[in-house]
């Protein structure tokens, strides 16, 4: 299998991050933005917040784990609609089970899973799942 380098100057570097832990493929990590990331201390998620993704990438990345769109759709109404209160609930309660019906795998995948094998060398974190 062919080792994946992801460089932390590319746009996407975080949404191609996800896809190698959510498939658990051998990668390459050249943190040449200087993010400061650390795959054997940092979970996904704080790797995310290092880099201070935008709302953009934060839902590509969502999305990209599989998360409904609609769900995250409707949080995002529910925060940003001018009305009081009327919607607030109906959108936040309907929002947050559709993330979580088809996200609890994406929430482990950003919030606990970290690889089992990394290594810091000259050319950059090596990561692997064996």
């Amino acid at each position: 299998m062919d080792k994946t380098i992801i460089k932390t100057s590319d746009k996407n570097w975080f949404k191609d991050l996800v896809e190698v832990y959510q498939k658990r493929m051998p990668a390459t990590i050249i943190d040449d933005a200087q993010v400061g990331i650390n795959p054997s201390a940092d979970s996904l998620f704080a790797m995310g917040l290092k880099a201070k993704l935008s709302v953009e990438q934060w839902i590509a990345v969502g999305v990209s784990l599989g998360l409904s769109a609609a769900g995250i759709w409707m949080i995002i109404t529910a925060v940003v609609d001018p009305e009081p209160t009327s919607k607030l609930g109906l959108l936040l309660g309907g929002g947050i089970v559709c993330v979580l019906g088809g996200g609890f795998s994406s929430i482990y995948i950003l919030t606990k899973q970290r690889p089992p094998n990394v290594k810091i060398g000259p050319t950059g974190i090596e990561i692997s799942w064996s």
